[in-house]
Parts: C-alpha cells; structure tokens; sequence
C-alpha cells in the first residue's frame, strides 16, 4: 500500500497538468489590443472578434494565440464587443466519436486536444477597456 500512494499522486499531477495549461492562458486586454499570455504550444489560433453595427474581424496565428490590433481594425465605434479565440493544443486524445468517413483503417484514432475561450470589452472613445473598468450608470452599463 505504501507503495502505490506516490504512483497514485504521481498520476493525480500528470492527469491535471493537461488542464492547468489551459488554465494559465490569460486574455490581456490593453488600451490598442487584445492578447493572450501563455499558449505558446497552441496551433492553428483563431480570434474572432464581434462588436456594433455588424463589425467582425478575424485574426489566425499558425502557432500561438492570435492577437488583435486596433490599428488594423479601422475606426471602432463605441460600445461592447466580444472575442473567442480557439486552438489546437500539444496534447494529444483519443477520437470520441468516430464515424465512417471513407478513410476505413487509415482513419485517425487520436486528435488534438482543442481549447477555447471567450470574454468581452468596452471600446470608448477609440480605446480598448476591460469591461469591468467601462460603464457608469447604476446597472453597470454606460446609461443611468
């Protein structure tokens, strides 16, 4: 019995090490851009931002997270927006749900572990803030 409690331990650690990764991206949100610390190790990053009047921007990064710049946005009305980035991680998973895809035995029985994210932010007066730094009325939106 003494014996298997470090293994046991051992592999509680290594079983939550694939989600702690996930974990430490943080989304920076700064006065001209939208960023992300962490997910270095992350493939095929897509952000898509979405905001007022229709606006839609996309930004890809092959490795990486994406990042997105308001001086190659063009001219941002005021308002909230929202982003949600998504990637491919370096961990590797089995397939859940298999299917016939015509490739029989050459189909592909493990894939990427995929990671996403979402948040929101204020644009005011052409500067990016972080939603809990916008509003003032008593509700928390900009009307009183």
């Amino acid at each position: 019995m003494k014996h298997k409690l470090p293994a046991i331990a051992l592999s509680a650690v290594l079983a939550l090490s694939g989600t702690v990764a996930a974990a430490e991206v943080e989304a920076r949100i700064q006065s001209a851009s939208v960023s992300f610390s962490g997910g270095q190790a992350y493939t095929n990053g897509k952000l898509v931002i979405t905001g007022p009047n229709g606006f839609e921007k996309e930004e890809t990064a092959l490795r990486g997270l994406p990042t997105f710049r308001t001086q190659t946005a063009g001219r941002l009305v005021d308002g909230f927006y929202s982003f949600s980035v998504s990637a491919a991680t370096d961990e590797v998973i089995p397939v859940q749900n298999t299917m016939n895809n015509g490739r029989g035995a050459d189909a592909r029985k493990t894939e990427y572990k995929p990671f996403s994210m979402f948040g929101a932010f204020r644009v005011e007066k052409g500067v990016i803030l972080p939603v809990e730094n916008a509003g003032g009325g008593p509700d928390g939106d900009a009307t009183e």
